[in-house]
């Protein structure tokens, strides 16, 4: 039986974000510095784009409109949204609590940590992080659920995530506590799966995988993404180490896989992705963090579909894909000891179009594209630490000195969700605190910080 939260989440939602973004209304973004995406569009000065119904409608000089709310985008360059291809939003709250300590290792206290999240607690975490997602230039995430330990929590996650108005697919996934013969909740996978698609949410497995190939992770793996894709539901799967090789090795990887890190995976192992299609999903930030090795973009181009992540606000230390652009960026160029390593664009188009195209999304967003979603960001190029790029290459400029406090507007689905550097509708003070009274509640019923045995 359901608790009595279940039927209450939305409406203790509500509190804290009023509903802003149920209806799209058209929009004119004039005279903006246009970096499209588009291969076919390419780059345009002084451009207008025109939204209706939530999708991109036009793009020309001087369009000649009326009945249309208008933006001013002198002095702004207008890009897609950027995709985040990997976050876990509920332990947004947490950030700041992994100090590189014996006691505050990110996966051990993540452990401790994640028993003691009551669906509120995973709501306010979710939605925190959602909204700080947003106001840094982010306006798809896919958000890798583990820590679901009951149709409360899940319904957290989700509410928070229409609330925030991101475009998300939320990842159906396990909790650290779950054993390997334990599938997850498979009934309660069909029955949100069959529900009809609410907003700019859509769903997908978080699976376990196959571990490092013991029998019974094998066996509860294949169950949980055949019922997956039974249900037509795209996945992903952490990934590393000997978990590579024992993910291939099962044959169940197929062009609806999404992996995450494969860290250390060989040449062979990286043609073998490629060859089942499946994409992946680079961290540099995280897996720098927590001493994976150098994020080499070098050495998983061979996988073709590829995107960039942020891997959680808690973890990287914030919601900010610029900072994972210029960090892969400056890695592959110090590794290779060539400034010309790699193209600014390049990397620009992992956090865009390619990033898109990584989760099967590339047909709706991505690009500003007549016809594709109305997901668009625009960066204030009247800052300190940005100048207006005249007839050069603006790609150079948004990777190696954009930051988030340069995203002056956010627009998803056609509907504004950040103006002039504010977040519309979100009260930011009572949401920071909200995620601060959780945070220091969870540590209490926790008991603060694990307890680390001494190594012999």
């Amino acid at each position: 039986m359901r608790s009595p939260l279940h039927c209450l989440l939305p409406a203790l939602l509500l509190s804290i974000a009023p509903t802003i973004h149920g209806q799209t209304h058209d929009l004119l973004i004039e005279n903006a510095q246009v970096m499209t995406l588009d291969p076919t569009l390419g780059d345009l000065r002084e451009t207008d784009v025109l939204l209706r119904d939530g999708r991109i409608a036009e793009i020309g000089q001087r369009l000649t409109v009326t009945d249309v709310e208008r933006i001013d985008a002198r002095g702004m360059l207008l890009l897609p949204g950027l995709v985040d291809t990997h976050t876990h939003l509920w332990l947004s709250a947490a950030r700041g609590q992994f100090r590189n300590t014996p006691q505050t290792d990110y996966f051990l206290l993540k452990k401790h940590l994640a028993r003691h999240y009551s669906p509120e607690d995973i709501r306010i975490g979710t939605y925190f992080g959602a909204v700080e997602t947003l106001a840094s230039g982010v306006t798809t995430t896919v958000d890798f659920f583990h820590n679901l330990r009951g149709p409360e929590h899940w319904e957290a996650a989700r509410q928070a995530l229409l609330e925030s108005g991101i475009r998300a697919r939320l990842l159906y996934g396990a909790h650290d506590d779950l054993k390997a013969e334990q599938s997850i909740d498979l009934e309660h996978l069909a029955e949100v799966a069959a529900q009809p698609a609410q907003g700019n949410l859509t769903l997908g497995l978080g699976w376990r995988g196959v571990g490092e190939g013991a029998p019974a992770t094998l066996q509860t793996g294949r169950r949980e993404i055949e019922a997956a894709r039974s249900l037509g539901l795209p996945i992903a799967v952490h990934s590393g180490g000997a978990r590579n090789a024992a993910l291939i090795d099962s044959g169940l990887l197929g062009e609806d896989v999404q992996i995450i890190h494969a860290t250390a995976a060989t040449n062979a192992q990286v043609a073998s992705f490629r060859a089942a299609g499946s994409s992946l999903s680079l961290t540099p930030i995280t897996e720098h963090r927590v001493g994976y090795g150098l994020t080499l973009l070098s050495d998983y181009a061979a996988v073709g579909r590829l995107g960039l992540g942020i891997d959680g606000p808690a973890l990287a230390g914030s919601a900010d894909l610029f900072a994972n652009m210029r960090l892969l960026a400056l890695t592959e160029s110090a590794a290779n000891k060539a400034e010309t390593a790699i193209e600014p664009r390049r990397i620009l188009e992992l956090a865009t179009l390619e990033a898109a195209r990584s989760i099967g999304m590339d047909k709706e967003i991505g690009s500003i594209t007549p016809g594709k979603r109305a997901d668009l960001i625009l960066l204030d190029l009247n800052a300190l630490n940005m100048a207006s790029p005249g007839t050069n290459d603006p790609a150079a400029l948004v990777v190696y000195s954009a930051t988030t406090a340069n995203v002056d507007t956010v627009i998803v689905n056609g509907v504004p969700l950040k103006r002039g550097g504010q977040l519309i509708g979100v009260d930011v003070p009572q949401v920071l605190e909200r995620a601060q009274t959780s945070i220091s509640a969870i540590l209490n019923r926790a008991g603060g910080l694990p307890e680390v045995k001494p190594k012999l």
